[in-house]
């Protein structure tokens, strides 16, 4: 290794982890600061913006703990601007120590937050896909947006804020569907378990009709008659049509 690698490893060393890892020696103290603080305020604003809610749940001294241990820890698989978000979330997911006694949601919400920023990146465009939003969704066969995620979570973390952060997981799972619609806005809709079931049935056997799907469906929670089914689901999925959750119907093959 030639004395500028050694240089340069340990410039990035100290500028991920300062209280560590002192100035370089022959490198002015007064000029280092200004990359120092440069670099962490674009990582800690950049995270800050991705998800708000979080940013908001920690105060003056806590913010700048965290970006700081995600900073100088986490070994990123990305340099990529608008992929930090994803990174921030598996960080959380690998260190659950950091948070876990205070705010056990705290990947759960990270992960939250971050699907409308993934969603409003993906490059799928909906205008291109084919179906026909006038079908009948309960004798044709739905065709899922790929731009419609179910997300399934221990906290509710549509409703976490400041003054709501639960330390125990209800009793019951939080459902949530998470879309970006042909005007490439993403929404937000809470879900009841079966219709999040449904929609999953869906998403993962496309090509089956809305009726082949309610008799899975029926199957899995004993249900003695899916035909009744029908008169509930079909304006579930006419809903969602309006919405771009579905993108419409296909014949079946």
């Amino acid at each position: 290794m030639t004395r500028f690698d050694e240089i340069q490893l340990a410039f990035a060393a100290h500028l991920r982890n300062p209280a560590v890892n002192p100035v370089p020696a022959g490198l002015e103290e007064r000029r280092v600061a200004i990359y120092r603080d440069l670099l962490f305020n674009n990582i800690s604003g950049l995270i800050a913006s991705n998800f708000p809610v979080i940013r908001r749940l920690h105060d003056a001294q806590e913010w700048p703990a965290l970006v700081r241990r995600f900073y100088a820890q986490h070994g990123a698989h990305t340099p990529l601007f608008h992929e930090i978000g994803s990174e921030f979330v598996r960080f959380l997911g690998d260190h659950p120590e950091l948070y876990a006694a205070q705010r056990p949601f705290l990947h759960e919400l990270a992960h939250y937050e971050w699907a409308e920023l993934a969603l409003d990146l993906d490059n799928d465009d909906l205008q291109a896909l084919v179906a026909n939003r006038a079908g009948d969704p309960i004798l044709e066969a739905p065709v899922a947006s790929p731009l419609a995620w179910v997300l399934g979570y221990h906290y509710p973390v549509h409703l976490i804020r400041p003054d709501y952060q639960p330390t125990e997981a209800p009793a019951e799972p939080t459902w949530l569907l998470v879309y970006r619609n042909r005007a490439d806005k993403v929404q937000f809709q809470s879900l009841q378990p079966l219709a999040a079931r449904l929609l999953t049935l869906i998403q993962e056997n496309p090509g089956r009709s809305g009726r082949q799907h309610l008799a899975t469906l029926a199957a899995e929670i004993n249900h003695p008659d899916p035909e009744s089914l029908v008169a509930d689901v079909l304006p579930l999925l006419r809903d969602w049509i309006e919405r771009d959750v579905l993108l419409g119907t296909q014949m079946l093959a």
